[in-house]
């Protein structure tokens, strides 16, 4: 680096920043109004005088805007300027201290441009080190029951199997009777012994079904394919889905042997909100069949009623690959031959029957669960529990549809009876306004006692 006139330092410095306020002037200058006189005689060089080009005359030239604001050419482009003037060998060293003047203070910063980094890589490696995956998806799982679940509304569509449920010509009313002791225990009870509040603390129930498939449930391949899967083998990833209700009500209430169409499905997509069903979901069929369903037990059940044909069946289950379909009477089919039914077991589907309350679940936007007892190789999965867990909109009216969770419900604690329950002449433990309540641990085999003999819950 040079300087064109003497003055030290301190005079350099002024320079300096006198020089910026020349260069900005020079810079927004037109391009042809740039110009400087220059004189090669008068062209002083630190080192050595250049040696003229040929092509180059004393005639003076005129400087590019480009060129008076790239005079050592960083741009990297090869230029001859020819500098002939005083003046503009001054201008090249000025200029050449704005480029040069805020690297020195860039290379003070350094250390501290270094130091930074350094803490952030710390920082950024104990973070990844401390980061686990599983926790932030665990804490969006457990706010998705938080934000959503907790406020949701609950439908039950499982009905309860009792000894008055009707059943159709394949299966037969089951029988429940009280719990007795299998094997003597002694000092507790006799074999065939009954258990009850007052002597053991506890009562059991003993349920006896004479066919496995009645009420609602999930029928399997295995009740008609040799080797399909039993409800044993059913994953446990189907238990919460997406569902979907089709309504043809009034088509079943101006033909009870109505016969679901995929032109059904077709239409169910194209007029609703949700497009296509989801892959993997559960779609399942309003009908208004099971309005009537207390009277059936008496009257029998009807001999028409509506089903899906084997075209919506595939539709369903092959195109649009749900993980079952579900209907309000107790068999997918009404034809003599059972084709539907047959079709979905040798084609290895599920199915549900015998479903309730679907009048109250909106057509979209709700989830279902699927539950079923594991009993080893049952060919039914009529002991379970199916449930509809969809939105709470304000313009749903509450006491027509739905449940929602009691305070004292989210907490684990259930509603206790009015009253005592007592066993029915069927066999069935229900509410007894009559009943007088137990004293409990008043024998000395009754269980749940502490050391004194008193109840450990009071």
């Amino acid at each position: 680096m040079f300087s064109s006139s003497p003055g030290g330092a301190s005079g350099k410095m002024a320079k300096m920043f006198k020089s910026k306020s020349k260069v900005k002037e020079r810079q927004a200058a037109p391009p042809h109004s740039a110009s400087i006189e220059l004189s090669a005689s008068e062209f002083p060089t630190p080192n050595a005088t250049p040696v003229p080009s040929p092509s180059r005359t004393n005639t003076p030239r005129r400087m590019s805007l480009r060129q008076e604001l790239d005079p050592f050419n960083v741009s990297g482009s090869n230029i001859d300027i020819g500098l002939e003037d005083p003046d503009a060998q001054r201008l090249l060293h000025e200029v050449s201290m704005s480029y040069s003047f805020p690297c020195k203070y860039w290379l003070k910063l350094t250390p501290i441009i270094l130091l930074t980094a350094t803490f952030s890589s710390v920082i950024t490696s104990i973070a990844l080190r401390n980061y686990k995956p599983y926790d932030s998806a665990a804490k969006d799982y457990h706010r998705i029951w938080s934000k959503y679940l907790i406020n949701a509304r609950y439908i039950d569509l499982t009905r309860s199997v009792t000894p008055t449920n009707p059943v159709d010509d394949f299966s037969a009313m089951p029988t429940i009777s009280a719990g007795k002791c299998s094997k003597y225990i002694e000092d507790f009870c006799e074999v065939g012994q009954e258990y009850t509040y007052e002597d053991h603390g506890f009562v059991g129930t003993e349920v006896r079904f004479s066919e496995d498939s009645m009420g609602t449930g999930i029928e399997v391949p295995a009740r008609w394919n040799e080797f399909g899967a039993t409800i044993s083998d059913v994953p446990g990833s189907i238990a919460l889905r997406p569902f979907y209700v089709i309504d043809v009500t009034e088509k079943v209430a101006a033909d009870p042997s109505y016969t679901i169409q995929a032109q059904d499905i077709l239409d169910f997509e194209a007029e609703g909100f949700t497009g296509q069903v989801a892959e993997g979901s559960v779609v399942a069929f309003r009908s208004g069949w099971a309005k009537k369903y207390s009277t059936y037990a008496d009257d029998g059940i009807p001999s028409e009623f509506p089903s899906v044909s084997l075209e919506a069946l595939k539709l369903l289950h092959l195109d649009r690959k749900v993980i079952m379909h579900g209907v309000e009477p107790l068999d997918t089919d009404s034809t003599d031959n059972k084709l539907g039914a047959a079709w979905l077991a040798h084609n290895n589907r599920l199915w549900m029957k015998g479903l309730n309350r679907l009048d109250e679940v909106p057509d979209h936007g709700c989830l279902i669960t699927l539950t079923s007892f594991p009993i080893k190789g049952l060919t039914s999965g009529n002991f379970g529990r199916h449930v509809a867990i969809c939105p709470d909109r304000n313009f749903y009216d509450a006491a027509s549809w739905g449940e929602k969770f009691h305070t004292n419900e989210v907490g684990g604690e259930l509603n206790s009876k009015a009253h005592p329950l007592r066993r029915g002449s069927n066999g069935v433990m229900t509410v007894d306004k009559d009943a007088e309540a137990t004293e409990y641990c008043k024998s000395i085999t009754s269980l749940g006692c502490d050391e004194n003999g008193d109840p450990v819950w009071n």
